[in-house]
């Protein structure tokens, strides 16, 4: 492909940018919206599950308020058998659901709780045994406020782990007031490890996005390149780019102090052709002169389209010797060309040449003006011809 250069390359790296700045934002807000929607799954579920427990301690509903009712949690002042059975079933439900902690807890202050039901196993060092005291977080207290069910956000408890907290609370039916409340913690760690899958997917397909959208790009740019450099229908090159190539040259010849010629071509009763056999077919000429250029030419040097039937060659660091040698060449190759119509007519093509050797100091129009001075002799002298440009043309 092409290469790019100048305000195209810019503009090439600032889409880039402006792709990959679009894409990981994009990417950024997917990932915070599949967060947001683990979560919320996780925590209804969690709810649910505190729900669920909630309800069934209720069934029993006076043996449960006498328990809360008790101030020194004492063999002698307490209902074991019904405690140790609602244990068993804390136990049997936390398994059954798949939550991290399963526990009720009784509110003793604004800030404070005492456990009542733990479903962890007595051996655990994190059995929270029956009166044990914690402190009631920020969601606890609002539970207890609201009297509604809810959950918490993800907390990082050096204690307890990453959780995140299903809440229910158990009302008195005498008062309507929450006295305790049912939680169920569940672990987070499946959430982190679908989000770090999550995140990769989401940062491989930013990155294939930018990279297939800056190739698309790129290839975009290539070919505007290639239209507005060449011309759409000799594949030589644009005036424009004939332009720059012509400054460029001067001044690099101008550093070096060579010389270099410049051609000028015409051909000869062009007009005469379009009229009488079409534009379709003097396209065809055209093309097929160009082609001639291209063969006796170098890579080097610039051929270009000048004009309808006018075109340039800049023969790069060369002399007047292998500017007439080329010349001389062109001229044999289209005297060979006859191009033939739809209805098999057989037409002659000639070109007539005008050669104007650069010498330091002049400028882009004032070669350019010498060579036209020469193409003009060329054709008032009998066409068919390559005519170098001298100071008696002047």
């Amino acid at each position: 492909m092409k290469k790019l250069t100048g305000s195209r390359l810019i503009f090439l790296f600032v889409a880039i940018i402006i792709i990959s700045v679009l894409a990981i934002v994009s990417a950024l807000s997917l990932y915070n919206n599949i967060q947001a929607l683990l979560i919320e799954e996780k925590g209804k579920n969690a709810m649910s599950v505190s729900i669920a427990v909630a309800k069934l301690v209720e069934q029993n509903n006076s043996s449960f308020h006498r328990l809360l009712k008790v101030d020194e949690y004492k063999v002698e002042n307490y209902d074991v058998i019904y405690h140790a059975q609602m244990q068993q079933i804390f136990r049997e439900l936390r398994e059954k659901t798949g939550v991290k902690f399963l526990y009720c807890g009784k509110r003793i202050s604004e800030n404070e709780m005492i456990y009542i039901f733990d479903g962890e196993a007595p051996v655990s060092e994190l059995y929270s045994p029956l009166g044990s005291s914690d402190n009631l977080n920020v969601m606890e207290q609002t539970i207890y406020r609201s009297k509604a069910s809810g959950y918490t956000p993800i907390v990082d408890d050096p204690d307890w782990g990453t959780l995140l907290t299903g809440m229910t609370p158990i009302l008195d039916p005498s008062t309507g007031e929450a006295v305790a409340h049912i939680g169920a913690d569940v672990s987070v760690d499946s959430i982190h490890t679908s989000l770090i899958n999550i995140q990769k997917v989401l940062m491989l397909n930013a990155a294939m996005i930018t990279i297939i959208t800056s190739l698309i790009i790129y290839r975009l740019l290539c070919m505007t390149s290639i239209f507005t450099e060449n011309d759409y229908l000799t594949g030589l090159h644009s005036k424009g780019y004939h332009d720059r190539f012509l400054e460029q040259q001067i001044k690099k010849s101008t550093s070096t102090g060579r010389q270099f010629p410049l051609i000028m071509i015409d051909f000869d009763d062009f007009k005469l052709i379009n009229d009488k056999y079409g534009h379709h077919f003097g396209d065809r000429v055209l093309k097929a002169v160009s082609e001639i250029i291209k063969v006796c030419t170098r890579s080097v040097d610039c051929c270009s389209r000048y004009g309808g039937d006018e075109f340039v060659i800049i023969l790069s660091e060369a002399n007047l010797e292998y500017a007439g040698l080329v010349c001389q060449w062109l001229l044999k190759e289209v005297s060979y060309l006859s191009m033939q119509t739809e209805d098999n007519i057989s037409v002659p093509v000639s070109i007539s040449i005008g050669i104007a050797l650069w010498e330091k100091g002049m400028t882009s129009e004032q070669i350019l003006a010498c060579a036209d001075k020469a193409l003009y002799h060329s054709k008032r002298s009998g066409k068919k011809k390559a005519v170098i440009y001298t100071d008696v043309l002047a």
